[in-house]
């Protein structure tokens, strides 16, 4: 018979898919979503020439793509943190699994 491995109960309610933890610790290392003076970078193409805008914050950069997509009817918008840039979709993904992160932290510190 296979040995099962025991895990506290804890811990197993939290288990995620190996790719969205990847990606919140990629998140974290590079500090996106908090609020601190770092430049996001958007950017977006017009036919030939690129449009870009700079934001001090994650959520401020974030409403600009949305802007420029939704709005301006903009192709290709990108976010970049520096390091990677990301579509909407992708950031938007980065930024939720952020916040789930963040929150369960939280309630595990209330619970001990």
């Amino acid at each position: 018979m296979a040995d099962i491995e025991q895990k506290p109960p804890f811990l197993a309610e939290f288990e995620r898919p190996e790719a969205p933890c990847q990606i919140v610790q990629l998140a974290e290392r590079r500090r996106i979503g908090n609020a601190q003076s770092m430049p996001f970078l958007v950017q977006a193409y017009v036919d030939d020439h690129t449009l870009s805008a700079t934001a001090e914050t994650a959520k401020v950069a974030f409403a600009k793509a949305i802007e420029w997509h939704v709005v301006e009817k903009l192709a290709d918008v990108s976010i970049s943190d520096g390091t990677t840039s990301y579509s909407i979709v992708e950031f938007s993904s980065v930024m939720a699994l952020l916040e789930i992160a963040s929150t369960i932290k939280t309630d595990i510190k209330a619970d001990a």
